[in-house]
C-alpha cells in the first residue's frame, strides 16, 4: 500500500511547450532541455498548434510539423519528450486554455507548466480566457540576455535564462544559411519533402 507522502513524490511534473515549429530547431529544442536540466520538470510535451490566433499560416502542414517534431527528439534520444496532435487535430485556431483543459482532463495526476518566453509572459491578457491558464496551470519563463519579468498576482510562475540564435523565419528565408540549425534527420526530411526551398538555393 502506497503512502499519501509517496503519491505525492510521485506526482508527475509536465511542461507543454507550444508553437508553430516551423521548422522544429535547436533553440526550441534547447528550451526543452534546459527546463528538464534546471527545474523540477518530468517531462515536456511539444504541442504544433494548426494555426496559431497570432500568425497568418505556416508553410510547413500540421501533419508534417509533427512529424519533424517526432524526428528531432527521436535524434535527441530523450525519452522525457513527446509530441502531443490535440492541437492540430482540432479546427483552427489554437487557443491554449482548450489545451490546458485537455491536458488537465487527461492527465489529472500530473503538475501542468508552461513555457513561454518573457514576450509571451508579458502579453498573456491578449491570450484568450487568461483566467483559465491562471488556475490551470504554472508558467516557466525563459528570459533572454538582461529581459526583467514582472511578477503577476495569483500567477504561479518560476524564470530561466536561456538564449539562442535559432529563428524559425531564418529557416524559412534562408535555408541553405541556417540549416545546421535542424538536427540531421529534420534536415533531410525538409529535403525530401522540398520545405523551405530547401536544396534549391545557392
Amino acid at each position: 500500500m502506497v503512502d499519501e507522502s509517496e503519491q505525492l513524490n510521485q506526482r508527475q511534473r509536465v511542461a507543454i511547450l507550444g508553437g508553430s515549429f516551423d521548422p522544429v530547431h535547436m533553440g526550441h529544442l534547447g528550451m526543452a532541455a534546459t527546463v528538464i536540466e534546471h527545474t523540477k520538470v518530468d517531462r515536456v510535451i511539444f504541442v504544433p498548434c494548426f494555426v496559431s490566433p497570432f500568425k497568418s499560416g505556416t508553410v510547413a502542414s500540421p501533419a508534417q510539423r509533427a512529424e519533424m517534431l517526432e524526428l528531432a527528439i527521436r535524434d535527441s534520444g530523450w525519452e522525457w519528450a513527446s509530441v502531443s496532435r490535440f492541437e492540430i487535430e482540432r479546427p483552427e485556431p489554437s487557443y491554449s486554455w482548450e489545451t490546458a483543459e485537455h491536458f488537465t482532463r487527461a492527465m489529472p495526476e500530473a503538475d501542468l507548466h508552461w513555457i513561454v518566453g518573457t514576450d509571451q509572459w508579458e502579453q498573456l491578457e491578449r491570450w484568450a480566457e487568461p483566467e483559465k491558464l491562471r488556475s490551470l496551470l504554472k508558467f516557466i519563463v525563459l528570459t533572454r540576455g538582461d529581459a526583467e519579468v514582472h511578477p503577476r498576482s495569483g500567477w504561479g510562475h518560476e524564470t530561466l535564462p536561456f538564449e539562442h540564435a535559432a529563428s524559425s523565419t531564418k529557416i524559412r528565408e534562408r535555408f541553405a544559411e541556417h540549416e545546421e540549425w535542424l538536427t540531421p534527420a529534420v534536415r533531410a526530411y525538409c529535403h525530401e519533402q522540398g520545405l523551405y526551398g530547401a536544396g534549391e538555393q545557392a
